[in-house]
């Protein structure tokens, strides 16, 4: 007789978990979008921290990391960003749809997330290089919520030499894992949890903010500022931070029951 299969279920740490991370990404919201904003786009944050929490969770949890990117960036579009609630309703899908887009390519992918590597020097330096990245970018932010924005130089430069240098020591990393790693996870991460993720969330992000919306609350022509400054920030922090999250977790979401398979459970 084969095996019987396991059926999942839905359990209270999901739910818990969720609101966690929906919590946890609205606070990093505000405070991205205050310290690091794109000038001219209330709510746009040039480093948004908080894409490294439901973006991941997309990965683990499916539909439970889009609605925590939606709920987060919608409570964020009426306060501190002062949107309208229609505003903020069609431009939060944009949060949504970072955290979909990674997920639907996992699944898409049958990827079975695994960033670990496989030949032992490169599991050890995979993730001393993507951590210490995420690490010199979080320093770098303190440097700027403290004295950076506060007293300009040479705090300012400090905090932009160490954005640089954590996010080519995680790119180090990443280039590590799709060579020594499982070579279709790294795939599905940076087709789907970064350059996806960042473009198709900055194009309706911008877009509802400048040309389609109900009204757009801001003008035309700075759609491609927003565009540029939304996209090159979530590259920046789901390069680093976000990976550093899923190298770091990945193997505690498989070992409490959290990871899901499918959209819900």
């Amino acid at each position: 007789m084969g095996a019987t299969a396991v059926r999942r279920r839905l359990s209270w740490m999901h739910i818990v978990t969720f609101a966690f991370a929906t919590a946890i990404s609205y606070v990093l919201a505000v405070i991205s979008s205050m310290i690091f904003p794109v000038l001219g786009a209330p709510g746009v944050s040039a480093l948004y921290i908080a894409a490294a929490i439901y973006v991941p969770l997309g990965i683990w949890m499916g539909m439970w990391g889009c609605l925590a990117g939606y709920i987060s960036c919608f409570f964020l579009g009426l306060y501190p960003s002062g949107y309208t609630p229609i505003q903020s309703f069609i431009w939060s899908w944009a949060d949504f749809i970072e955290a979909f887009v990674p997920a639907l390519v996992f699944r898409a992918m049958k990827v079975d997330p695994d960033f670990t590597a496989k030949r032992p020097l490169a599991a050890k330096l995979l993730p001393a290089f993507i951590s210490t990245g995420s690490i010199l970018i979080l320093v770098g932010v303190v440097i700027q919520v403290l004295w950076g924005q506060f007293y300009g130089e040479p705090f300012t430069t400090a905090y932009v030499a160490l954005v640089y240098l954590g996010v080519a020591l995680a790119a180090v990393g990443i280039v590590m894992g799709l060579l020594a790693g499982h070579a279709k996870t790294w795939i599905a991460q940076i087709v789907g949890g970064i350059i996806g993720a960042s473009i198709f969330s900055g194009i309706w992000g911008a877009g509802t903010l400048t040309l389609w919306n109900m009204p757009p609350p801001l003008p035309a022509e700075l759609f491609w500022p927003i565009f540029v400054g939304w996209v090159l920030g979530d590259l920046i922090v789901l390069s680093a931070i976000g990976t550093a999250l899923l190298v770091a977790l990945t193997p505690v979401f498989k070992r409490t029951g959290l990871l899901v398979r499918g959209w819900w459970v």
